[in-house]
C-alpha cells in the first residue's frame, strides 16, 4: 500500500504539472486581457498599457512568463527580459512562483496576493460542498436501499419517477424558484449571503445555509440513490445472499452486512465524481445564492481578466480532483479488503 500511494502521488504530481501548461495556454490564448479595462476609459493612452505591462511583465515572452508563474522571478536574472518592472523596482514584490505556493498578485483586486484573496473564499465553498456532499449521502443511500428492496411496487415506482422529473430541471434554476418563493414571498430563508451583516452566530450561518445546500445536493442524492439501488439489484441476485437467508440470518443482518457492504463499492467510486461536480457546480449555486465562494471568485476574475486568480483556481481544481482520485483508490482498500495493489500497473 506504501508504495502504490507513493507512486501514485509522483503520477499525481505530473498530472497538476500538466494542468498548470493547460490552464496557462487557455488563458493567454483567450480573447481580451487584463489591461482590457483601458479600452474603456477615454483617458487612457498606449503609454498608459505599455507603462502597466510593463509594471506586470506582460510585454515578456510567453515561456518566460510561463517559468517565472510556476517556479518565480527573485532566482532570475534582474533583467527586463526575465522580471517584471514591479520585481526589478522592489525585489520583496517577486513572484516566489506557484511551486512555493505563491500564485502572484491580483490585477482586480489591486495587488493583492491571488492565495489571500483565494483563502478568504475557500472556508465558504468548502462548508457549501461537504454540506451538500453530506445531505446528498443521507438523501440518497436510503432512497436507494428502500427502493432496491421494494423493486417493482409503488414506492419503487413513486422514487424512480420523481428522480427522473427533478433531474430535468436544472438545479440552478430551482434554486432560484425556491429562493424567490421561500426568501422573496414567504420570507422563510435570506435571500443572499453566508450570515447577516451584525450576526454571524451559528444558526444565522446556518439559515443561510439551508437553502443553498439543500439544492446543490439534488444532483448528488439522485445520482447516489440510482447507483445504489442497481448494485443493490445486483447483489441481492448472488448465491451468496440466498446462502445467508437460507442459514437463518435475519433480514437486516443479510442486507447491512452482506448486501449494502458490497454494493457500496460503486458508490466510493462516485463519491469523488460527484464531491468534484459539487465543487464545480458551486460556480452557478454561488452566483445565485451569491454565495461568497470560490465560484463566486472565479465569475468575478473572469469578467475582470483576473489572470492570477483564474489560473491559481484552476490548479486548485485540478489538485483537488487529483487528490480526489488517491483518496479514492486508497478507500477501496478500506472498503474491501479483496481488493489488491500491484505496483507493476
Amino acid at each position: 500500500m506504501t508504495r502504490y500511494i507513493i507512486r501514485r502521488a509522483i503520477q499525481s504530481f505530473f498530472l497538476v504539472w500538466l494542468s498548470t501548461i493547460i490552464a496557462f495556454t487557455i488563458y493567454q490564448a483567450a480573447p481580451g486581457g487584463p489591461l482590457q479595462f483601458l479600452d474603456d476609459d477615454p483617458k487612457s493612452t498606449a503609454a498608459d498599457a505599455g507603462r502597466l505591462q510593463r509594471l506586470y511583465g506582460l510585454d515578456r515572452p510567453i515561456l518566460v512568463q510561463y517559468v517565472v508563474w510556476l517556479a518565480g522571478e527573485d532566482w532570475t536574472p534582474a533583467t527586463p527580459q526575465w522580471r517584471s518592472g514591479r520585481c526589478l523596482a522592489d525585489e520583496t514584490s517577486c513572484g516566489r512562483g506557484i511551486l512555493r505556493l505563491d500564485f502572484g498578485r491580483s490585477f482586480y483586486f489591486k495587488g493583492r496576493s491571488t492565495i489571500e484573496v483565494i483563502a478568504e473564499r475557500i472556508p465558504a465553498t468548502f462548508i457549501l460542498g461537504f454540506s451538500s456532499l453530506i445531505i446528498s449521502v443521507i438523501g440518497g443511500v436510503p432512497l436507494g436501499v428502500y427502493a432496491a428492496l421494494n423493486r417493482g411496487k409503488l414506492p419503487d415506482h413513486i422514487i424512480r419517477v420523481a428522480t427522473v422529473l427533478v433531474n430535468t430541471v436544472p438545479h440552478w434554476w430551482l434554486g432560484l424558484l425556491l429562493l424567490i418563493i421561500l426568501g422573496g414571498y414567504l420570507g422563510l430563508v435570506p435571500l443572499s449571503g453566508m450570515e447577516t451583516v451584525g450576526d454571524g452566530s451559528l444558526l444565522d450561518r446556518l439559515h443561510h445555509l439551508v437553502l443553498p445546500a439543500t439544492v446543490a445536493a439534488i444532483g448528488g442524492w439522485i445520482s447516489f440513490s440510482r447507483i445504489l439501488r442497481f448494485e443493490m439489484l445486483e447483489v441481492l441476485n448472488q448465491d451468496y445472499v440466498r446462502t445467508a437467508r437460507a442459514k437463518g440470518l435475519s433480514e437486516r443482518v443479510v442486507i447491512f452486512r452482506h448486501v449494502l457492504r458490497n454494493a457500496i463499492m460503486p458508490f466510493v467510486t462516485g463519491l469523488n465524481g460527484i464531491f468534484l461536480l459539487i465543487l464545480s457546480g458551486s460556480v452557478l449555486f454561488e452566483t445565485v445564492f451569491s454565495w461568497p465562494g470560490m465560484g463566486r471568485l472565479f465569475i468575478t476574475a473572469v469578467n475582470a481578466r483576473d489572470y492570477p486568480v483564474m489560473m491559481a483556481l484552476f490548479v486548485i481544481g485540478s489538485f483537488l480532483g487529483v487528490l480526489g482520485l488517491l483518496m479514492v483508490d486508497i478507500l477501496y482498500g478500506f472498503v474491501d479488503p479483496r481488493v489488491k495493489y500491484d505496483i507493476t500497473q
